[in-house]
């Protein structure tokens, strides 16, 4: 009897890690733990996430660093888009409006809703404050829908 060749996964791909989630995963290859941000709240449709910031967050000019608001935003973005759903959001798109500099706080703080939610897409709205409310940037990501077929 022959026997049917199993199709191998490539090590480390999508599905892999896929098929992975919900499983401990090394807090050194964390992203999110590298940048010290906490998912405080997470609900379809609606995520809250924050920063406790460090002086290695800044940039030269002692505010935060653009790319740590960025990040704070497609991150909690994508946490609304995927919780509660069986499929992984990968960013397509972003958008972000830098309102006011981030400085003289202790924590910035991301808000984001999901104002789109469709077959392919979702669209979400990120704010984020600092730790007097004051709004520093408002972002617009694109989350595409990574179905498995």
């Amino acid at each position: 009897m022959e026997k049917k060749e199993e199709k191998k996964k490539p090590s480390g791909s999508f599905s892999e890690v896929w098929e992975k989630r919900g499983q401990e995963t090394d807090a050194a290859n964390d992203f999110r733990k590298k940048i010290e941000m906490e998912i405080t709240e997470a609900r379809p449709g609606y995520a809250v996430g924050e920063i406790v910031l460090k002086p290695w967050h800044m940039n030269i000019l002692g505010i935060v660093h653009g790319g740590v608001l960025y990040s704070l935003a497609d991150t909690v973005g994508g946490t609304a888009a995927m919780t509660g759903r069986d499929y992984a959001v990968p960013t397509v798109d972003g958008t972000i409006h830098y309102l006011k500099a981030g400085k003289n706080t202790s924590k910035i703080i991301a808000r984001a809703q999901e104002i789109q939610n469709g077959y392919a897409f979702s669209v979400c709205e990120c704010k984020i404050y600092d730790d007097k409310e004051t709004l520093l940037t408002s972002a617009t990501m694109t989350y595409y829908h990574l179905r498995k077929r």
